[in-house]
């Protein structure tokens, strides 16, 4: 894998978080300042990689902005092996994904980092 489909370290934080916002949440909790930004950086850094193409033209017209970003982040929130088949075969790439999934956990880095550090994080 190349820097923008994550790093080692990154993706066993993804293990870990299982798929699940709030463990996501724990495992930030007990990082310093510069793991979560570095963290945050790594996930947008690899689900932008599924915001390009062929996934945007596949996607098309069915689906906006906001919803292409939130189907590459649960992507990657369901971990390395399932990332890289989507990756290996862009056609599988879901056509959508569920409001309030616990897998859509973009949001989380920002939150912890606003939380903890009281400083703000771009969330793109």
């Amino acid at each position: 894998m190349n820097e923008d489909e994550g790093s080692s370290w990154f993706w066993d934080i993804i293990r870990r978080a299982n798929g699940q916002a709030s463990a996501l949440r724990e495992i930030l909790w007990e990082m310093n300042e510069s793991d979560v930004a570095r963290f945050h950086e790594e996930f947008v850094r690899t689900s932008s990689v599924l915001r390009g193409e062929p996934f945007d033209l596949m996607l098309g017209q069915e689906v906006s902005e906001d919803g292409l970003m939130d189907i590459a982040y649960w992507v990657v929130a369901q971990g390395r092996d399932f990332y890289t088949s989507v990756l290996e075969q862009p056609q599988t790439i879901p056509r959508s994904v569920s409001i309030g999934d616990p897998a859509v956990m973009h949001h989380v880095t920002v939150e912890v980092f606003d939380e903890k550090f009281g400083k703000s994080l771009d969330f793109f």
